[in-house]
């Protein structure tokens, strides 16, 4: 029988942060399942603005996480991340009192903005607090942590929906805000980053500007994401409206993918802690999403039981895309990042990544509604594509990044400056 204190980091600054994360997840789990039907109810807008509100939200924090996480390496990770945490509780408590489109459109956005700045630092921080070597496992589990918490909200949230009132609603707003505080409040625990780290990102900060190969590596990478489209999106309302399966796995499938992610996650992130490691897993993982979606255009050809196992075949395919895929994005976004600008460089990994994400659901959709089976062909191509590219632009990337050396570690004088257990 396995110990619980032995799924748990050692203590010090790895097991806060993920204490924290489970936090913020939770929060985030009550905020996304009840946040829209909230302003639509209690402010008397449509539909139509409050998605308005969130995709311009989403845009402004993919544009100004660059600043953000600049301020993150001249300042400090720790207590930017704290700054960003706090400032996004106040702004939730503020969302509460909501009336017009005209109040939610600057708080909505200044959520996206700071929600963007927080995650930013936070990564910077990861960098800054966990050795290289240990930073892709540190974040598979985070992943892990992430999926935990967030199906702990959601189905907190579904509790609370069943009341159907505006204060039901408005609790959960007011949930996430508690987390944001929480998670403030418990980061105070965290050691700084070391002196020598923040006064080399103050130097970095102010002479980089935007590193094209590093931003081109994150929107190849981040394509393997359009595979998380396709499980949500594009799959359910295929096996609904052209297959012979059982309609109710259109939402099991979401869920046995969440229970493998969990399961799975740091496992197969090993042997991806290396950009090489990284760059083979990622093939990999295009290699599995293009034969998922080929999966995809054969089930309906099938009966009923033979589909049904083409279509859990499809699932699992997915899930390693997704799985690996995602390994090899933290071991890119932190090996190809110089030390002392992981902040800046954060943000532009995130705008890199903002691409895929905002093309993913319309090609998806688009692809699979208009071309039957045509368009499952189409999006396996754009993962061949990625899978042929993946090895020139990451080797672009290598062969621009200069000598950057790490900050030092334990055992040298400076490393000693800074506690690294709590």
């Amino acid at each position: 029988m396995v110990r619980i204190s032995g799924l748990l980091p050692p203590p010090g600054p790895i097991r806060v942060l993920q204490i924290n994360n489970l936090i913020a997840t939770i929060g985030y789990g009550l905020y996304t399942s009840g946040s829209a039907v909230f302003f639509v109810k209690a402010g008397g807008m449509s539909q139509s603005k409050v998605g308005l509100g969130f995709s311009l939200a989403g845009l402004a924090g993919v544009l100004l996480g660059i600043p953000i996480g600049r301020l993150a390496d001249r300042w400090n990770s720790r207590d930017v991340s704290i700054g960003c945490s706090a400032l996004l509780s106040l702004l939730l408590v503020a969302a509460v009192f909501v009336h017009s489109f005209r109040q939610y459109l600057p708080v909505i956005t200044a959520i996206g903005i700071v929600e963007a700045g927080g995650n930013v630092s936070r990564g910077s921080l990861l960098a800054e607090l966990v050795p290289k070597g240990k930073r892709v496992h540190t974040a598979a589990y985070s992943r892990v942590v992430t999926n935990i918490g967030f199906s702990v909200g959601v189905l907190c949230a579904g509790v609370v929906i069943g009341i159907n009132t505006r204060a039901a609603y408005a609790s959960l707003i007011l949930g996430m805000a508690v987390a944001a505080a929480a998670a403030a409040i418990l980061s105070l625990r965290l050691p700084r980053p070391r002196p020598g780290g923040t006064a080399r990102a103050k130097q970095d900060s102010g002479r980089r500007g935007y590193d094209l190969p590093y931003i081109a590596v994150s929107v190849v990478s981040s394509t393997t994401l359009i595979g998380n489209t396709i499980l949500t999106v594009g799959l359910p309302l295929w096996v609904i409206g052209h297959t012979r399966v059982p309609t109710p796995l259109a939402a099991w499938m979401i869920l046995g993918n969440t229970l493998l992610v969990i399961a799975l996650q740091v496992r197969l992130s090993r042997g991806s802690d290396t950009v090489p490691g990284a760059r083979r897993m990622q093939r990999a993982a295009f290699a599995a999403l293009a034969c998922a979606c080929l999966g995809a255009a054969a089930v309906p050809q099938f009966g009923t039981l033979a589909a049904t196992g083409v279509l859990l075949v499809t699932v699992a395919l997915l899930t390693l895309g997704e799985l690996w895929g995602e390994s090899a994005n933290w071991s890119f976004r932190y090996g190809l990042a110089p030390a002392g600008a992981h902040g800046v460089y954060g943000g532009m990994y995130a705008l890199g990544g903002s691409l895929p994400n905002i093309a993913g659901p319309v090609l998806v959709t688009f692809c699979t509604a208009r071309f039957v089976p045509g368009g499952w062909f189409i999006l396996a191509l754009v993962f061949v594509a990625g899978l042929l590219v993946n090895g020139p632009v990451i080797s672009w990337a290598e062969r621009t990044r200069g000598p950057e050396a790490e900050p030092p570690r334990d055992g040298s004088p400076q490393a000693q400056q800074t506690p690294t257990a709590l």
